[in-house]
């Protein structure tokens, strides 16, 4: 489940023992999908404490450092007298623990036909109990899953995964999360016994049912992903599951309508209503200001008369995004005698124009997941074009952006 999890823009001094406080402002975290996927069984302390591990890496690490964790975070609500036990236990048996995953290009591609390693997970775990604490570092057979993403991965919030308890829930949750833009996800139930390494007690169908797919149910009921399930049969025997579930658009409140003003023009002539807040942060970066907007609405409306143009809304929201009558705006607004003043470029941090790329290397990955990796199942007519339009439009916009700053 938890297999690389990592901090987005979050980052800490190399080489000195990090501590396991997870960091509240930066509760985005990340695994690779390959991870996701990996065959894998933690017990619930080892789960606990590959959380805390892997909530200790930086967006922008290369090597591993030493972790520290504090008991009494690893425990969290377990109240027993036998607390040298549990963790001594469950820090021996992390410490032997194998992932089987899919073996990655040296790009850290994944292949459609892979071959699978088997990967020790840690080269040092150690349960300190005059001090409190457990000390681990992550082995470097695990590095090109766990450092420096930048393609096939999946993020998550920590404030969600830390509601969950169960280990089983927490790889059902992740699986459920690489495929939240669709809104369903098929997997066969062979392979999710396998993925999670499930013993002969699951091969009663009952049990399986109850103790894992019900319980994750009612577990992420309590997140952001909760989901129902369907049962896809071969004869009287179960062998896939039809997890359902609200894609992430469709979890995020609709913008209410503009009553006038440059938003309400653009809805006027068809522009989605969530491109707006695209085009709001253009103007407030300062790229262009209203009067482009009413320049664009101008120009396209005078094609469309012509014949140029036939569908108005994607020529205007294009217009906007990619800013290609910008240079005629600009000359419009300058009279003969005066000379055309500088664009200013937005004042912007290193850590803005960080998390800019790192969108961008997002909605690369996205985009190649929809054009290439998508099973057929998820898109019919021309559902597959119309997501990688949308996402190449919010590629092209972040491009501009970023060449507007540089």
């Amino acid at each position: 489940m938890l297999l690389q999890l990592h901090l987005l823009h979050y980052s800490r001094p190399m080489n000195l023992i990090a501590t396991s406080s997870l960091p509240a402002s930066t509760p985005l975290v990340v695994q690779h999908n390959a991870l996701i996927n990996a065959r894998f069984q933690f017990g619930p302390l080892e789960t606990r404490l590959f959380l805390h591990l892997l909530a200790n890496i930086g967006r922008n690490d290369t090597t591993f450092g030493l972790c520290r964790v504090e008991v009494s975070e690893l425990l969290g609500e377990i109240n027993s007298q036998n607390t040298y036990k549990l963790v001594r236990e469950a820090v021996e048996e992390f410490a032997t623990r194998t992932i089987t995953i899919e073996q990655l290009s040296g790009v850290g591609r994944r292949s459609r036909q892979p071959d699978f390693v088997v990967l020790p997970l840690l080269s040092i775990a150690q349960y300190k109990g005059g001090e409190g604490a457990v000390e681990a570092r992550f082995n470097d057979a695990v590095i090109p899953y766990l450092l420096e993403l930048r393609d096939n991965f999946t993020k998550a919030q920590l404030t969600e995964l830390l509601k969950i308890k169960n280990p089983n829930s927490h790889r059902i949750y992740w699986l459920l999360r690489e495929y939240s833009a669709f809104g369903q996800r098929v997997v066969g139930l062979t392979d999710l016994k396998a993925m999670l390494k499930l013993g002969p007690g699951y091969d009663r169908w009952d049990n399986f049912k109850v103790r894992i797919l019900d319980r994750a149910q009612q577990e992420l009921q309590e997140t952001d992903l909760p989901f129902t399930y369907e049962l896809i049969r071969q004869g009287k025997a179960v062998s896939e599951i039809r997890f359902l579930f609200a894609p992430v658009s469709e979890q995020l409140p609709a913008p209410q309508p503009p009553a006038d003003g440059w938003e309400a023009a653009l809805l006027a002539v068809g522009v989605a209503g969530k491109s707006l807040t695209t085009i709001k942060t253009q103007i407030e970066a300062g790229y262009y200001d209203e009067g482009y907007i009413r320049y664009v609405l101008s120009r396209v409306s005078n094609q469309v008369r012509q014949g140029k143009v036939k569908k108005q809304a994607g020529a205007v929201y294009k217009a906007l995004a990619d800013g290609y009558f910008l240079n005629d705006y600009k000359q419009a607004q300058a009279t003969p005698t005066s000379k055309p003043k500088p664009v200013a470029r937005p004042i912007i941090t290193a850590k803005q124009r960080e998390k800019l790329q790192n969108e961008l290397a997002d909605l690369h990955s996205s985009l190649k997941f929809v054009q290439h990796e998508a099973p057929e199942d998820l898109y019919t007519g021309s559902k597959r074009q119309e997501a990688a339009a949308e996402i190449e439009a919010r590629i092209a916009n972040l491009q501009y952006q970023l060449q507007a700053i540089h």
